[in-house]
């Protein structure tokens, strides 16, 4: 039935969605644990100012500090 082949369709991209999304989440996590290696872990790789700990505690992997990362969002919706 045609109402069933919808369904099954938004299942498979909801769970495409889902496992690129955690794949890109596991990429951010690994980078941060290279960063913790590195000792440059809680520092901004822009501006290299330390990241704000609330931040951090929301975000553990943030690479950004506030203002550098509403400077990329920024250069993201100018292009």
């Amino acid at each position: 039935h045609m109402a069933d082949q919808g369904t099954d369709s938004e299942e498979r991209e909801k769970t495409f969605m889902f496992a690129s999304r955690e794949g890109r989440y596991l990429k951010y996590l690994n980078r941060a644990l290279e960063m913790i290696d590195n000792k440059t872990y809680g520092k901004c790789s822009d501006c290299e100012q330390f990241i704000q700990k609330k931040r951090l505690e929301l975000v553990t992997t943030a690479r950004l500090c506030i203002s550098c990362k509403l400077k990329e969002e920024q250069r993201r919706l100018n292009k």
